[in-house]
C-alpha cells in the first residue's frame, strides 16, 4: 500500500529537479517570438525628416573700376592747384579740391589710359559749398579712340548760362546744378559722350565761381538697357 505514495513522491522530486537544471529552457518558451515578416509589413516605419533646402549662394557685389578715390593715379600728371581736404570727404580718408574764384577755374590729370567698361556708368561724387556755391561745374575726358585723341565735356549750371562754347566744341549739358551743402551722385553715361570702346588718359575738374569737392570717381556696371538713344557725335565722325 505505501509503493505507490512513495512512487508518487519520487515522481515530484524527479520534475523539480529537472526544472532547475533547465532554466534556459523556461526562458526560451517566455522569451517573445520574432517578428515575421507578415507582422513586418503591418508595422509603419516613420520617415526620415526632410533635410532643408540649399540656401541659394549670394552673389558677389558687382565689381567697379576705381579713377580716383584719395589719391591720384599711378603716374599721374596733375595740372593746376589739387588741394586735398581730409576734413570734408565722401569715403576714404579725403576729397580734393581748388581755391574758391570768381571765374572759372579747373584742376585736371593726365594719366595711363584706362578702357571705359562695356556696359557702364560713370559715377562722380560732388559736393558745393552751401556759403560759396559754384553757378556751375564741369567735367572734361581726354580720351584716346581708334588711334585718335580727342576730349569732350559734360557740364550743369544754374538759371545763369556762365559757360560759353565754340560752335564745334564737344560739350553736353546735363542738367541743373545739384543741391549744395551735401554729397551729390553725378552720373554719366559713357555711351551720350561716344566714348564707347574708349581710353580715358585724363579727367579735368571744373568750376566757374564758388568752391566744389570731389570724391570718388569710378565706373559702375549699368543695370539700365538703353533704348532708342543716339549718343553725341564728336565733330570727327
Amino acid at each position: 500500500m505505501r509503493r505507490p505514495f512513495y512512487t508518487a513522491v519520487l515522481a515530484l522530486i524527479l520534475i523539480s529537479f529537472f526544472n532547475s537544471a533547465n532554466p534556459e529552457e523556461k526562458a526560451i518558451e517566455a522569451a517573445p517570438s520574432p517578428v515575421t515578416s507578415s507582422t513586418a509589413a503591418a508595422v509603419e516605419v516613420p520617415a526620415p525628416p526632410a533635410l532643408p533646402a540649399a540656401t541659394p549662394a549670394i552673389p558677389e557685389e558687382e565689381s567697379v573700376k576705381v579713377l580716383i578715390d584719395d589719391f591720384l593715379p599711378d603716374g599721374a600728371v596733375a595740372q593746376g592747384t589739387w588741394d586735398w581736404d581730409s576734413a570734408l570727404k565722401y569715403r576714404g580718408e579725403k576729397s580734393h579740391t581748388q581755391p574758391a574764384a570768381k571765374g572759372l577755374t579747373e584742376h585736371s590729370y593726365r594719366a595711363a589710359p584706362v578702357d571705359v567698361p562695356e556696359g557702364c556708368l560713370l559715377e562722380q561724387y560732388v559736393y558745393l559749398d552751401p556759403k560759396d556755391t559754384p553757378t556751375g561745374i564741369m567735367l572734361t575726358f581726354k580720351f584716346e579712340a581708334e588711334d585718335r585723341e580727342g576730349e569732350i565735356g559734360v557740364y550743369r549750371e544754374g538759371e545763369e548760362e556762365v559757360f560759353v562754347f565754340n560752335e564745334d566744341e564737344p560739350v553736353i549739358y546735363d542738367g541743373t546744378l545739384p543741391e549744395s551743402g551735401k554729397w551729390e551722385k553725378w552720373t554719366i553715361d559713357p555711351d551720350d559722350l561716344d566714348l564707347k570702346g574708349a581710353k580715358i588718359t585724363g579727367i579735368s575738374f571744373a568750376v566757374y565761381g564758388g568752391k566744389a569737392n570731389w570724391d570718388l570717381t569710378r565706373f559702375v556696371p549699368s543695370k539700365k538697357i538703353k533704348q532708342n538713344s543716339e549718343p553725341w557725335k564728336g565733330p570727327n565722325n
